[in-house]
């Protein structure tokens, strides 16, 4: 792994819980989310902004022009303000509230060969690096169909189109991407200092479209592996396995340690069975699922840390 860097390294404004339409959060102690309100929010609102495109408008980035972008952007970084206002958890308030206004909905949204309407199409999870409009989720998470347009959307249901991306890792399962945020100042997330195993986490993301779902867990391992090429072979980027729950529509959700700072973001899972060839346990099932994230390293490596 690779030298233990400052904790203060990034990002954006403090992350603040702000009054939010009753149909999205209801101002409860505890937050209530309508799932339904938001995906009906997140299809109409970016749906208008396609549909309403104009030459002084930054163009809604779809999904061919992502491919030949992920490959551009392969390797680059982005380049963060030096001295932004770190984000912290204020006096009484939960990691939850804290982070909830900079973690996002990413999606896409197409139209079919048989009618005229826009159709929802995948719903991930991603979280924003900078006020100015930086959102990171993963690399997979733009692999869709040519036709699929893709759009943020906030807590507060505010949605914004993805215009560009900015850096990518494919093998480490990242990218950065830029959305025009219509000069609104986003709440953004800090990056933390590298975890140890057993170091406690939290997972927010938006598991099978159950917006803004937590989970918690510890840190499992890190582990690599190996990049064989025709000619040589190179380490994988590492790993990062937590034991906090996340399914499909997570990915791209930020993990965070107990000071509401991000350590690594949700990936892939990975469940290990019994052999189809022994009888004995051929009715156990799964055995175990295996929860792999994007490591701070490989995050790190995205931001230009020189000034």
């Amino acid at each position: 792994m690779s030298t233990r860097l400052p904790r203060t390294i990034v990002l954006g404004l403090f992350c603040f819980l702000a009054t939010l339409p009753s149909a999205i959060l209801a101002t409860t102690p505890t937050a209530v989310v309508n799932d339904d309100a938001l995906t009906q929010r997140f299809l109409s609102e970016l749906s208008r902004l396609v549909d309403s495109q104009h030459a002084h408008t930054n163009s809604t980035l779809n999904a061919e022009q992502a491919a030949v972008q992920l490959v551009a952007a392969e390797g680059k970084t982005v380049h963060l303000d030096r001295s932004p206002t770190l984000c912290s958890l204020a006096n009484k308030q939960s990691l939850y509230d804290a982070v909830t206004p900079a973690i996002v909905v990413i999606g896409s949204i197409y139209k079919c060969d048989k009618c005229n309407d826009w159709h929802l199409g995948t719903m991930a999870s991603g979280w924003i690096l900078s006020s100015t409009g930086l959102v990171v989720t993963n690399h997979h998470v733009l692999n869709e169909a040519a036709s699929h347009h893709f759009g943020v959307m906030t807590a507060l249901g505010n949605v914004y189109p993805v215009i560009s991306i900015q850096a990518a890792n494919k093998a480490g399962d990242a990218a950065v991407l830029r959305i025009d945020t219509r000069d609104d100042q986003l709440p953004s997330i800090c990056l933390g200092d590298h975890p140890e195993c057993g170091d406690a986490v939290t997972v927010i993301s938006h598991p099978a479209g159950r917006f803004y779902s937590l989970s918690k867990g510890v840190v499992s391992r890190f582990h690599c592996g190996t990049l064989k090429t025709e000619y040589h072979s190179t380490a994988s980027p590492i790993w990062l396995s937590v034991t906090a729950d996340y399914t499909l529509g997570s990915s791209g959700g930020p993990v965070f340690n107990t000071d509401g700072q991000v350590i690594g973001m949700v990936s892939r899972t990975y469940s290990t069975q019994s052999s189809k060839h022994n009888r004995r346990y051929d009715t156990l099932g799964n055995q175990m699922v295996f929860k792999d994230c994007v490591s701070l390293n490989t995050l790190l490596a995205l931001i230009d840390q020189t000034y």
